[in-house]
């Protein structure tokens, strides 16, 4: 079977890890409708099969639903491949995420991770009303002393991008130049993302920030 095929069999464990991924982040509640996407970095499966100098990714095709995906990942997934002058879909009539502009430039301009995870978490959408957002350095202090763990496996912080319109070109710049070395950047008012060699790693990152946040919220209460 062709490589350019998500049903080649090189594909299937990444696949049932993509599903499996796709099923807790539905049940986590982080995906209402067709919210969130991934993109991977699959040159390591392609290029055993083909010389290629291009790059090569799985991503959530548009109007795809975590939910879905995770029961028929093929009809809910495309391969992409990337040369510097066009993008080729495959299946061909398949288009990938209102997003993956955003996520075409974080992979390109990044070697240090091959996945990138976008999720909806209320919590990370209710911290962008906080007056400490617009403070990147005085919200990472805040989320080290809600959670102890969290500086453990994100000592480089959380990268926060200003509120921008959804899949817009503004989007993409203002998070290429949020993001530095930290794996996780929250998009104001829209959502979260992590970064990582793994998938789930990157739900790692994801489950301990949204933990913060809750811990937040739930000692606001308390307080209040």
């Amino acid at each position: 079977m062709d490589i350019t095929s998500l049903k080649h069999p090189d594909y299937q464990a990444l696949l049932e890890n993509i599903a499996e991924v796709a099923a807790q982040i539905h049940a986590y509640g982080w995906a209402e409708a067709n919210a969130g996407n991934l993109s991977i970095d699959v040159n390591n499966i392609v290029s055993k099969h083909i010389p290629t100098k291009d790059k090569w990714f799985i991503v959530s095709r548009t109007g795809s639903r975590y939910r879905q995906t995770a029961i028929r990942p093929c009809d809910n997934l495309l391969l992409v491949n990337c040369s510097a002058e066009q993008d080729i879909f495959f299946p061909e009539a398949a288009k990938p995420t209102s997003e993956w502009i955003s996520h075409r430039s974080l992979q390109m301009a990044n070697a240090r991770f091959s996945v990138i995870l976008h999720t909806h978490p209320a919590e990370i959408i209710a911290l962008s009303s906080l007056p400490i957002m617009q403070q990147p350095q005085e919200f990472n202090q805040m989320m080290r002393s809600i959670l102890p763990e969290l500086p453990l496996y994100l000592p480089e912080g959380i990268a926060i991008c200003p509120h921008r319109p959804p899949g817009s070109l503004q989007l993409c710049q203002s998070s290429e130049k949020a993001l530095t070395d930290q794996k996780a950047l929250i998009w104001m008012g829209h959502g979260l993302l992590t970064f990582a060699e793994e998938l789930d790693e990157a739900l790692d990152y994801m489950e301990i920030i949204v933990k913060a946040a809750r811990i937040f919220f739930l000692k606001s209460n308390m307080q209040g």
